[in-house]
């Protein structure tokens, strides 16, 4: 009887112990840690000095109409464009202030004997 009795103490307390816990989780502390450097809760004021506006680049690169509309690109085959005969225009690398150079042209040929799916 006696082991019992010391058993639901214990199993209170731990149950207390828990519950005082749980409680405490969700509430801030009173008292800041002392060890905690401080730091100012003011935001610094917003300087426009060089600041690029909405359409502002500092780099530019330019692609001639006649390779025609943009289709898309990914990190493998970079930049496509189509142009109105169908040839496709593939780009890599983008240089600043000048037109980038083609890495892959697909030119498309007439079809033989009117077998093309167009």
């Amino acid at each position: 009887m006696k082991d019992l009795v010391w058993k639901i103490a214990a199993t209170s307390l731990a149950i207390l112990g828990c519950a005082t816990l749980a409680l405490r989780a969700g509430k801030p502390h009173a008292a800041p840690a002392s060890n905690l450097p401080s730091v100012s809760m003011t935001t610094p004021a917003p300087t426009n000095t060089n600041a690029l506006q909405f359409g502002d680049s500092q780099c530019v690169s330019t692609v001639p109409r006649s390779w025609g509309q943009y289709r898309g690109g990914s990190s493998q085959a970079g930049l496509a464009f189509e142009a109105s005969d169908g040839t496709l225009r593939f780009v890599t690398n983008l240089p600043c202030g000048s037109t980038p150079i083609i890495a892959l042209e697909v030119l498309r040929t007439p079809a033989a004997g009117g077998n093309s799916i167009n």
